[in-house]
């Protein structure tokens, strides 16, 4: 029996205890995490390792792309889309020019992702922690707020025009 590497059973167990909406700020980490890899292996001059730190990238953004739900707003879903295939690319062309200005480019924009997935998560949880002081169920009803609800509440709106995006 092989050993098990402590980091690795640390994040297996993380990924298989986290709820969608924490999958998905694990994945924006990863790509920031993978792309800082990529800009230092371009400093550093060494191909191979800014070659794989791109792809893992790439690849986190395709799964990003996949997981967009286009049965609840397509148009949300079409503009991230072209985004994330805007990144993706962005990497390729940055890894093939040798850029770090690129790279630095698709950096800024994930860890731009990455803060507001963390906003809407503090927004989720401040709703959800409201009502439970309210004395109601600790599940959120969805709440439109500007045409945009609660998308990961228990209940979902019966009208598809009062929900925004979701995974």
């Amino acid at each position: 029996m092989t050993p098990t590497n402590p980091h690795q059973e640390y994040v297996r167990s993380r990924v298989a205890a986290a709820t969608p909406v924490e999958l998905t700020q694990m994945l924006f980490e990863g790509a920031v995490q993978a792309v800082q890899e990529a800009v230092a292996a371009n400093r550093s001059g060494d191909i191979l390792a800014r070659g794989n730190a791109v792809t893992k990238a790439v690849e986190i953004l395709g799964e990003l792309r996949f997981s967009l739900r286009r049965d609840v707003a397509p148009q949300y879903c079409d503009t991230l889309s072209g985004l994330y295939g805007y990144l993706q690319n962005r990497l390729i062309q940055a890894h093939a020019e040798k850029s770090e200005s690129m790279l630095r480019e698709v950096l800024q924009l994930i860890e731009t992702l990455l803060e507001g997935w963390i906003g809407a998560m503090r927004n989720l949880s401040a709703l959800d922690a409201a009502t439970a002081r309210d004395g109601e169920s600790t599940v959120a009803e969805p709440v439109a707020v500007s045409g945009v609800s609660s998308l990961y509440s228990a209940k979902a709106s019966a009208e598809p025009e009062s929900r925004s995006w979701q995974f």
